[in-house]
């Protein structure tokens, strides 16, 4: 074998160990990522059930992508899941690596049973982006695994739904005001549960304050079940904090 060829194998070689090394590193650095079920922490003071009103969302934000397939119009009007949140708010992405949090698309799916799936189909627009990003940001620091997590949040999502979604659907067209839903929610939860319950507003083009969210204050993730089984909602109001305030009235589309 001639000098050449030698110097050709040898320089071959080391590029087959350089491809070698930056594939076994990229697959270990994606392996590494803890699985979604492990991403856990319950060191939350609280959490919020941050539920939006669809015809409200896309008011807002006409051009999301969920607005434009008309996905959040085929849900009618009803307040859908947006998310369970442990408070104080920086409670986010717990245990993700700093590089995954710009861009979540690299994380694992996030998997749940085929039943709690179709439960959050009727809860949820966009179900599958949604369940992935807050996973990741939100639900990591709730300090249970994400069937739990989900399984709670839709559940509690369809209790609040009896009581508030008739509250805007009669105010829709108009406006509503923080303590007209705080004392129908008050009727249905017992004196001092309206205070547990708030609006999210949001400045829309020609319709100035909007109705967007109304957020619930619950106990930490972790302590709304008792014995095993979830508390009702009316429970978990009652030894809950106050919801602050961000805005007393709005119009409802």
């Amino acid at each position: 074998m001639r000098r050449g060829d030698v110097a050709v194998l040898s320089i071959s070689a080391a590029l087959a160990a350089i491809v070698v090394a930056a594939v076994t590193y990229s697959i270990t650095a994606l392996d590494k990522t803890p699985n979604p079920s492990a991403l856990v922490s319950d060191d939350a003071a609280s959490s919020w059930l941050v539920l939006t009103w669809a015809p409200s969302f896309c008011t807002a934000e006409p051009e999301n992508a969920a607005c434009e397939s008309d996905e959040v119009t085929r849900a009618g009007q009803t307040l859908v899941l947006h998310g369970l949140w442990p408070q104080p708010r920086d409670r986010q992405y717990c245990g993700v690596p700093q590089q995954f949090r710009d861009r979540e698309s690299a994380l694992p799916p996030v998997q749940v049973s085929d039943d709690l799936r179709a439960q959050l189909g009727s809860t949820t627009v966009d179900t599958a982006s949604l369940m992935h990003h807050e996973w990741y940001t939100h639900g990591t620091c709730a300090g249970v695994a994400p069937d739990t997590y989900f399984g709670d949040a839709a559940t509690l999502t369809g209790e609040a739904r009896t009581v508030l979604d008739p509250v805007l659907r009669e105010a829709a067209g108009g406006r509503v005001t923080l303590s007209a839903l705080r004392n129908r929610v008050d009727e249905a939860f017992g004196t001092g549960a309206g205070e547990r319950v708030a609006f999210g507003c949001r400045t829309a083009p020609g319709e100035g304050s909007v109705i967007v969210e109304v957020r619930l204050s619950l106990p930490p993730v972790v302590a709304l079940r008792d014995g095993g089984e979830l508390a009702p909602l009316g429970t978990l109001l009652g030894d809950a904090p106050p919801m602050p305030v961000q805005c007393r009235h709005g119009s409802v589309p």
